[in-house]
């Protein structure tokens, strides 16, 4: 039985994000809740599921210190798919690197299929997969670069084939014209870049995807609409949504100087941001995890945003995981990679993309438990 649902959570979890986005994260949810019996005491031991706890208590006291009020409890609603990195280690303890980069390197090519489909077929300005431009171009970037981990354990030249990822996460953030996944694809490929320098071999794969990209863009007669694409991104186009992201941050600012300590609360701080800022009616956060958890939790929301964001990086304090590659990049790739998407578009908090975290994270700690070395007899 759980064998059927391992197979599962990882072909939904990891293959159908960029493709079926709501369809992926109810059928992986529910994956995790059917894998909690697996859960046993010796997973609790894990760094990083310390510093998703000291994350989600902080909030816990926030909303404590703020009052209580029913509203206010919602934010931990929301953020209750954190439970399943628990069974999700349990359940993946024997999946590979290998593959499970194979399978987010599945995701992350069909991904960029589905959204060349959306462009040159369908005619959509741009592409999405049925879903949010942005929350599709964040799943297609995780997707295709944290497929890298496949090539960190695989000694032959098939490792190679994983530099497909980014290529696919690159393709699918053009054809989206999403700024967010742009600048967050720049900061993984310095991460792989730093974590594959030594070999060498890679290292040049992974140089020259850049020219390879634009190389095959002009090869299938699509180069000048791909640059139109990308110097659309930058364009004066962009200025309202600039402007209102402008308004959410400084809202923000003002709402954490009015209540540093712990903030405003959920319940009603949207609310709040408009009484201070002409904010549109049809946004419904900050438009940055940061600034959400500043605005509710004050200090102690960003004490949690550390926690839920920079936990990866906590399994980097064994010897014995700076050893291992693929928990290196993919500590380093969890944490910038959804730090610099969560900067101008929430990933706390919009389902799809906090499903995908909560399953990387989970097999994370997988890894994390399997570098540690056994307890002596």
């Amino acid at each position: 039985m759980f064998e059927a649902i391992r197979a599962t959570l990882l072909v939904s979890g990891l293959v159908f994000p960029g493709i079926a986005a709501y369809t992926a994260v109810y059928l992986t949810l529910a994956c995790m809740a059917l894998s909690l019996p697996r859960v046993r005491p010796d997973t609790l031991d894990s760094r990083v599921l310390l510093g998703l706890a000291v994350g989600l208590a902080t909030l816990f006291v926030s909303i404590l210190l703020n009052g209580g009020a029913p509203g206010d409890w919602t934010v931990l609603l929301i953020l209750l798919p954190f439970v399943g990195v628990l069974p999700v280690a349990a359940i993946l303890d024997r999946v590979t690197p290998i593959q499970f980069g194979t399978l987010c390197l599945i995701g992350a090519l069909a991904a960029a299929a589905v959204g060349a489909i959306d462009v040159f077929a369908l005619e959509v300005r741009r592409a999405g997969g049925g879903n949010n431009p942005i929350h599709y171009a964040s799943l297609a970037t995780m997707l295709g670069f944290v497929s890298l981990i496949g090539a960190a354990h695989a000694r032959s030249t098939a490792r190679f084939f994983f530099v497909l990822g980014p290529a696919a996460a690159v393709a699918a953030v053009l054809l989206s014209e999403s700024r967010g996944p742009l600048l967050a694809a720049c900061v993984l490929m310095t991460i792989a870049l730093v974590v594959f320098w030594r070999d060498r071999a890679m290292f040049m794969a992974l140089l020259a995807l850049p020219m390879a990209v634009a190389i095959a863009l002009v090869a299938s007669g699509e180069g000048q609409r791909a640059m139109l694409l990308f110097w659309d991104i930058l364009s004066e186009r962009t200025q309202e949504s600039n402007d209102q992201r402008w308004l959410m941050y400084n809202a923000a600012l003002k709402m954490f100087l009015q209540s540093p300590l712990w903030g405003h609360g959920y319940g009603s701080f949207m609310e709040t941001a408009r009484e201070l800022l002409p904010i549109r009616e049809r946004y419904d956060n900050l438009h940055s995890d940061i600034a959400n958890l500043a605005a509710v939790g004050g200090v102690l929301g960003i004490v949690a945003y550390f926690g839920l964001v920079f936990s990866p990086l906590l399994a980097l304090l064994s010897a014995a995981a700076r050893s291992d590659r693929a928990i290196v990049f993919l500590s380093l790739a969890l944490s910038g990679g959804n730090a610099t998407l969560g900067l101008t578009n929430a990933i706390l908090g919009i389902l799809p993309q906090m499903t995908l975290l909560v399953l990387m994270l989970g097999y994370l700690v997988a890894l994390e438990k399997r570098a540690e070395p056994a307890p002596p007899q």
